[in-house]
């Protein structure tokens, strides 16, 4: 594992959460939670490349909250409807002040490959759609 990167994955424990999750498992090391505790545990002890987040499930709002009190700038990866932005200044004030790219359900796999082994070379495929 070469270019191997340190994911952390927010989403629920389903079966398509478990899927993405070993999937990457296969190149990166990935950290799958499913509740806000442990989300402050993991992320206060360990350094992510990348988050991957659905801020739109039960605690994804407040952990995204949590880590950007930590670290406004962390590679974060959210998964979101097209109505949900995780800055209600929208795509604009995320890119000015957060390193986000954003990607809206269903998306193929190879689309969220894709942004975690290339996120410094990429940017927000979102913003596109709205300009």
């Amino acid at each position: 594992m070469n270019n191997s990167k340190k994911i952390l994955f927010i989403d629920e424990d389903n079966f398509q959460t478990e899927m993405r999750a070993q999937l990457l498992g296969a190149a990166h090391d990935v950290d799958v939670v499913n509740s806000y505790e442990e989300v402050v545990e993991l992320y206060e002890k360990e350094k992510y490349h990348v988050v991957i987040i659905d801020f739109s499930r039960d605690f994804g709002l407040q952990a995204l909250k949590h880590i950007d009190s930590i670290y406004p700038m962390q590679n974060m990866i959210t998964i979101s409807l097209n109505e949900e932005y995780s800055e209600q200044q929208g795509c604009d004030y995320c890119i000015a002040h957060h390193k986000r790219r954003r990607l809206i359900p269903p998306f193929p796999f190879p689309e969220l490959v894709r942004l975690v082994d290339n996120f410094d070379l990429t940017i927000c495929p979102v913003k596109h759609k709205f300009d």
